[in-house]
């Protein structure tokens, strides 16, 4: 009878398991070049709002570090095809937060002329490290001064992550960072696409119904051994 308690433990266990994995969607993903901003989305775009070098951001965030500029200059690239005002962080860091309590479980933004020497920080609400994502690992070798390949798709990706929904974490903001010239981005998009981490209630039938399904078939054979 233990034997038969622990199987149905054990089944019940991987059950709930498959369950809950098929909740938790998380990681990251790149494409080339700017892609429109995911529906719904709060979009942070740098927009020049009438004077260079200045922008109006969306209500409940704020910028601290970088430039806002246009165009390329001084070994520094604009992204791909972008024509508006965008975010420069030269051998230095800037961050772009929320004061959303609530925060986001996905972001993206398209990184441009990416390099080596530019990584990426995803923060959560309390401003704490959640993922750092390097150059290198978007795209390998990366647009270095010494490759000057600003203007391959490779080296512009629209990159976004999305949170395991299981973590219980938030996104809250974003810390840009490079030892060299230059991080180079545009369109922050911050947004909320994953599935609930709780079963629904007709999964959570077919999870019982399961279970009774087994409970059952062992007092049948408990009755038959009797």
């Amino acid at each position: 009878m233990m034997a038969g308690v622990k199987t149905m433990m054990a089944v019940a266990g991987m059950l709930a398991g498959a369950m809950v994995s098929t909740a938790a969607v998380a990681g990251v993903t790149s494409v080339a070049y700017d892609q429109p901003a995911p529906a719904g989305a709060t979009l942070v775009d740098f927009n020049s709002n009438g004077t260079p070098g200045m922008t109006n951001l969306p209500t409940g965030f704020s910028l601290s570090g970088g430039q806002l500029v246009t165009g390329s200059a001084n070994g520094y690239s604009t992204p791909l095809g972008d024509t508006t005002q965008y975010l420069l962080v030269n051998k230095s860091s800037a961050t772009l937060k929320s004061n959303n309590a609530a925060g986001y479980d996905s972001v993206s933004l398209y990184w441009g002329s990416i390099d080596t020497f530019n990584t990426l920080n995803i923060l959560d609400t309390a401003s704490r490290v959640i993922k750092t994502i390097t150059g290198t690992e978007i795209a390998f070798p990366g647009a270095n001064n010494s490759f000057g390949d600003y203007n391959n798709p490779k080296y512009n990706q629209y990159v976004t992550y999305t949170l395991d929904s299981l973590t219980g974490a938030r996104i809250g903001g974003l810390q840009f960072l490079s030892t060299d010239t230059a991080f180079e981005l545009d369109n922050v998009a911050f947004f909320n696409k994953n599935p609930t981490a709780v079963p629904e209630p007709a999964t959570l039938t077919l999870f019982g119904a399961g279970i009774g399904g087994l409970i059952a078939a062992s007092r049948r054979r408990r009755k038959k051994t009797a």
